[in-house]
Parts: structure tokens; C-alpha cells; sequence
């Protein structure tokens, strides 16, 4: 590695040193067995065939557009090209994903194929998760954290080179690549690689003048595809048809099914290991599974496997021996209604760009068969070509007060990859002026800055418990469908008549006093006849401790809000909850029917969603109303979760102090 010079590396130079019997990032260490198979198996890749045509334009470009098939390899041997090539500099490579999945099952096939460490030459940063050590040359994370630390230093000074993925499907990124096509204007040894199947390339390169690019074919199998004769709303059962067809008449070859939510794939699995418990091995993943959960559709298995999984499983992760893919045509996307003032995740269609992807699944490493629960029809005339950026369809607030934190006062004006509707962009700033943020002029306030820089939405800050319970991939109450029953009688024991948050401190103050106390039963045993996600509780625990150093360090804060012993405990939750959801608190009517409105728009009625506590309230007086952070829509009103309600006289107060 002493020899290597920065943008001067060639192909032959780096897979000399790759097949060494020593490895060279691990000061001689010998490398494994493990290691020249995934050598050898990475050779074949059409990118790493093509590894001296890229570094021909990387050295020569700062800017570079990568566009590959599914199956090329670029998620994983480019960053390790570019590794080799940066290395005599001393600064780090650093690679985005969309997701937390995948940032995380990319940096553990990478330093496998790298054969170190994960967490040392290579690894990886996710949301309170961090694998990472003063050895890290490579580092994969998400857009956000990335974006978190620009807030700090817009100039990417510890990085000489960034590669991004997708960088129109999220929100964040939409601003990153704007944060990096400045940076790049400004430090000519920042070099930026974006890369993607579905890379709109003219319209990147109208964004970057100038940019290079390297396209390159997928080494994808024949897929032969087979399409439902009439549409179903019964997407689940006909998925689970479909897989007994395949499991019982066509030849061996692992399965994976894409439904859209985590519900649908834990029914789906609970019927089909009844179904086949002895001879098929059913495997969920989703983003809100623990990662040992996540790791087990990578092991091998005596028997043929069924994945059931959401769009995670997409892209940027491949799992081998997929020769059968079931698609539902369904997604579920986060939408943004300013008028409404209401993000809501809604069951879509998938576009014809990700229909394509998820077909190419079953074609990576032999051909395969796609059967899609859809029509041809649908298919060609109902899917969009592709989903629209993520910026157009979600909340700016913490973005733009981001961009104010880091100086750009003229957000308005700021320089998107696809610049956000003007109708979010004002939304935006009149809930961070509501929240004491920004001033009338558009100023940000010492408050303002204090709230950038937690890991948390501003007006959860004081609730240290309830910020880390909303902030858990998975709910801490567990209802099983076969169980749901039993589940809300179990949860009579911690449910608080006017209040689903306060049930859910009280679930948590029952954990960390079964943590301490209860030593002749098992916590994992407490948690399961509580019907309680222990995952989940563990979860919030470690993001509240989190929480709890990063106000110690930005606030000095160290007193309790409020104790359980305080007999006035319900009242200052739910006050504190009314002051800081002010423009989330909906009032009654006469008929008991809770509306949203605003100043101008017509009037809705909200349904509470059945489960909850609140529900057993059986009519509400019309001086009532609910304050909620989470809201979506149903199938003809609205519902909402994660409520507590509050008298007039707290709804009052709201505009008196709109934020605690």
C-alpha cells in the first residue's frame, strides 16, 4: 500500500496487492480461505472487469455518474476501487445508503470481502448505531448522519471522496447532493460518485455540469415474468398461493415475496410456517427486525427459503440463490399534505422502475421466474415511471432549519437537486417560527440552534421518554393477531383512560422496575405474558440514555420533568403534550366528531384507530379534544395515533405558551 499514489492507482496495482497471500490494510497479516473465495467470485463482476476504465475517469473527473444494472456490483467493488486509489491520502472514503439495512449489510459484506474487521479499515454509522474506530478508511452511513455532520462542516474536510446512492429517493440526500455539489465548488480534491440503476442521467448532469459518466450492464440473468389474469385486493392470501405453487410444483430455488408492510409479512410467515414448518424455511425482513434477525436470510439453509420482505430488499443487498420473486406491485410511502398539516404513510403502487428491480432479483445468479400479483394492464398503465423525490413529498421543516443553522438565510432560494413545492416550503417555516425557532424575520433563535443540533424533533425535547419511545422501529405493545385478545387484557395493567402516551411511560416504568426488582422471573419471560416487545423496550432505553447525554451536553440539563409519584403526574404529561403538539390538538364538535381544519381548508373527521385505549371512551365531550404525533389516512376518514386528551382549558394554554 506504501506504493500507491492518490488518483495515480491502476487496476493491476490493486489486484496485485488483493492477491497477496498477506493482507495489506492488516499490517501482513495472513488473509483467510474465506477471502480468495470471495475474490475469486468478485472478479467476475462486470464492474470489477471494467475496474481500470473507471479509474480512468475518476482520476481525470470530479464529479462521476455511475449508472449499472442490478447485479454489476457496483455497491460494493467501487468503494473498495476507490479505497485503494485514496488511500495514500490519509482521509476517508465515505458511502451513503438509503437505508439503514442496507448501510449495514453492505459495510459487513464489504469488510468480509476485504477480509478485516468490521468497525476498524471498515464500517459503518446509522442512527444511534455507530461501528466505527480511528482505523475506518471506509465508512458507509446513511444521508442523514452524513447530512448531520455537513451541519458542522460544509466542506466534508474529513473526506476526500463521497459515493451516494439514489440520491433523489430521500428527503435528506436531496439536500446532501446540494450540500456536496457546493463543497465540491469549493475543495477541487472533493471527488463525488453518484450511483444507481434508476440514475436519471440527463437530469444529474444538468445539476452537474461537466460530470463524467461510466455506465455499465448488469450481470442479470433471463427473468421470465407471469402477471395475475384480474386484479385482487387480496394481496396476501394470493402471495401465499402462489408461494405453495412454487414450493409444491416447480424446481428447488429460494423464494422472495415483497408485501408492503410489517404487518402483512408477519401474517404471511405465521401462516406459512404452519403450512410448511418441517420443509421451508420462512424468514421475515424489515427495517424495524434486530440485525441478528436481518443476518439470518444470509445463512445457508438445509431447506429452500422464503424471504417475505418490504422494498428493503430492492436493492443494494443481494442474497443468494433467489430464483423465484412474488411481487405485490405495493410499497408504503411517506406523504406530506401541508394543508392538512399531515405526514401520513400510505399502502402505494410501486413505480415500473422499482417493478423492474424487484423482478431482477430472481435473474442474479441463474435465471429466474417473477410473478407479479398485478395485471399487465396495471403494470403498464396505472405504475409511474418511477417514485417521485422524497423531497417532494415530505415535511421541511428540519431541513430548513438545518440550512439555516449552517448560514443560508435565503432558503427559499436554495439550490435543490428538485426544489421542494413553495406551499411545504412556507408550512415549514411557519411551524418553526410557531415553535420559537426562527423569529418574523426569518432569523434562527438560540432556541433554533439548540434544537438542530439534537438528534430529535424540537418539540419532543423535554418528553426525554416519549422521544425515545416514537423513535423505535417497532411499537413496544405487542399485539399479535392470534393473540390480540389476550394482548389488550395484558395491557389493562399499564392503560391510562385519557391518554395512549402515558400507557406507554407506564409500560416502560414497569420494564426498568422489572429490570431491578424481578429476579426470579426472566425479563424476556416478564416481557412476553406482558405482551410487551422487549426489542423495543431495550431499544428505548438506549436511545433515551442518548438523548439524555446529548441534552446534558448541549443544555447542561440535568433535573426530571416530572416523577411518578407526583400526584399531578397525568396533568403535566398531557399539558406538556397539548403545549408542544399546539398545531397537532383538535377539538370536538357537538357531535362528538373530531375535525381538522385550518384557517382556510374544509373540515375532516378524524376516527380514533381501534386498539387504542382512548377507544373505550365511547363519546367525548365536545370541550375535549386529542393531541397526536402520528396521523394517517384510512379508507374513507382520516385515523389517528398516539393520542391524549386534553381539556379546553389546556387547549387554551397552548397559544399562551406554545412551546415548553
Amino acid at each position: 500500500m506504501d506504493d500507491l499514489q492518490r488518483n495515480q492507482t491502476t487496476a493491476q496495482q490493486a489486484e496485485n496487492l488483493e492477491e497477496w497471500e498477506v493482507n495489506p490494510l492488516r499490517d501482513h497479516e495472513l488473509h483467510s480461505s474465506k477471502y480468495f473465495q470471495l475474490l475469486e467470485s468478485r472478479r467476475r463482476l462486470p464492474v470489477s472487469l471494467r475496474r481500470q476504465e473507471f479509474l480512468d475517469i475518476y482520476h481525470d473527473s470530479q464529479i462521476i455518474l455511475v449508472s449499472g444494472e442490478t447485479g454489476s456490483g457496483k455497491t460494493t467493488q467501487v468503494p473498495q476501487s476507490i479505497l485503494f486509489d485514496e488511500w495514500a491520502s490519509g482521509k476517508k472514503v465515505a458511502c451513503t445508503q438509503p437505508r439503514r439495512l442496507a448501510t449495514t449489510a453492505v459495510a459487513t459484506r464489504t469488510a468480509a470481502e476485504l477480509d478485516v474487521t468490521l468497525g476498524e479499515e471498515v464500517g459503518y454509522s446509522v442512527r444511534f448505531e455507530r461501528k466505527t474506530s480511528k482505523m475506518t478508511r471506509l465508512k458507509y452511513m446513511t444521508g442523514g448522519l452524513l447530512l448531520s455532520e455537513a451541519s458542522r462542516d460544509r466542506d466534508f474536510s474529513a473526506y476526500l471522496h463521497h459515493s451516494r446512492r439514489s440520491p433523489r429517493k430521500r428527503l435528506n440526500t436531496n439536500l446532501l447532493v446540494a450540500l456536496l455539489k457546493m463543497a465540491t465548488s469549493r475543495r477541487s480534491c472533493l471527488k463525488v460518485v453518484i450511483m444507481s440503476a434508476t440514475l436519471n442521467v440527463e437530469k444529474i448532469q444538468s445539476y452537474f455540469p461537466g460530470a463524467a459518466t461510466f455506465e455499465m450492464p448488469g450481470k442479470v440473468h433471463p427473468v421470465e415474468i407471469h402477471y395475475l389474469s384480474d386484479s385482487t385486493p387480496r394481496y396476501c392470501y394470493c402471495a401465499i398461493t402462489v408461494v405453495q405453487y412454487i414450493h409444491e410444483n416447480m424446481d428447488y430455488g429460494d423464494i422472495l415475496l415483497f408485501l408492503p408492510t410489517s404487518g402483512d409479512i408477519e401474517m404471511v410467515c405465521s401462516i406459512l410456517r404452519k403450512r410448511y414448518d418441517e420443509d421451508l424455511a420462512v424468514l421475515p425482513l424489515y427495517s424495524a427486525l434486530s440485525r441478528a434477525k436481518q443476518q439470518e436470510i444470509f445463512e445457508d439453509s438445509e431447506y429452500r427459503k422464503c424471504i417475505v420482505a418490504t422494498n428493503v430488499a430492492e436493492t443494494s443487498i443481494t442474497i443468494d440463490g433467489i430464483v423465484y420473486v412474488v411481487d405485490s406491485g405495493l410499497e408504503i410511502r411517506p406523504v406530506y399534505n401541508p394543508r392538512l398539516r399531515m405526514s401520513s404513510v400510505l399502502t402505494c403502487p410501486i413505480s415500473k422502475a422499482s417493478a423492474k428491480q424487484r423482478a431482477g432479483r430472481a435473474g442474479r445468479t441463474q435465471p429466474g421466474i417473477c410473478f407479479r400479483l398485478y395485471t399487465g394492464q396495471t403494470h403498464d398503465t396505472c405504475f409511474i415511471p418511477s417514485v417521485p423525490p422524497g423531497i417532494l413529498e415530505g415535511e421541511l421543516a428540519s431541513q430548513i432549519l438545518l440550512l439555516k443553522v449552517m448560514g443560508f438565510e435565503s432558503v427559499g432560494t436554495f439550490d435543490f437537486l428538485d426544489p421542494p413545492h413553495p406551499e411545504v416550503y412556507l408550512c415549514g417555516l411557519q411551524d418553526l417560527c410557531a415553535m420559537g425557532y426562527i423569529d418574523d424575520r426569518g432569523t434562527i433563535t438560540p432556541k433554533g440552534r439548540i434544537a438542530a443540533r439534537l438528534s430529535k424533533n424540537g418539540c419532543l425535547r423535554e418528553m426525554i421518554d416519549l422521544a425515545a419511545i416514537s423513535s423505535t422501529q417497532h411499537p413496544i405493545f405487542s399485539r399479535p393477531p392470534s393473540a390480540q385478545f389476550a394482548a389488550n387484557i395484558a395491557h389493562q395493567r399499564f392503560a391510562c383512560p385519557l391518554s395512549d402516551h402515558i400507557s406507554q411511560l407506564n409500560a416502560l416504568h414497569a420494564y426498568e422496575s422489572a429490570m431491578k426488582t424481578n429476579n426470579r422471573l426472566p425479563i424476556s419471560q416478564w416481557c412476553f405474558d406482558a405482551f410487551l416487545n422487549r426489542r423495543a423496550l431495550s431499544e428505548v432505553v438506549r436511545i433515551r440514555d442518548q438523548l439524555l447525554a446529548s441534552l446534558q451536553q448541549e443544555l447542561s440539563y440535568t433535573k426530571e420533568v416530572c416523577g411518578f409519584e407526583d400526584a399531578e403526574y397525568d396533568t403535566h404529561i398531557r399539558k406538556t403534550l397539548a403545549r408542544s403538539f399546539f398545531y397537532r390538538v383538535r377539538m370536538a364538535n357537538s357531535r362528538a366528531r373530531f375535525c381538522l381544519t385550518d384557517a382556510s381548508t374544509d373540515y375532516r373527521v378524524l376516527l380514533i384507530e381501534p386498539g387504542m385505549h382512548l377507544l373505550k371512551k365511547k363519546r367525548l365531550h365536545f370541550r375535549q379534544g386529542l393531541a397526536w404525533y402520528h396521523l394517517g389516512y384510512g379508507y374513507s376518514p382520516y385515523e389517528f395515533d398516539g393520542k391524549t386528551m386534553i381539556n379546553k382549558d389546556g387547549r387554551d394554554s397552548c397559544h399562551a405558551e406554545k412551546s415548553i
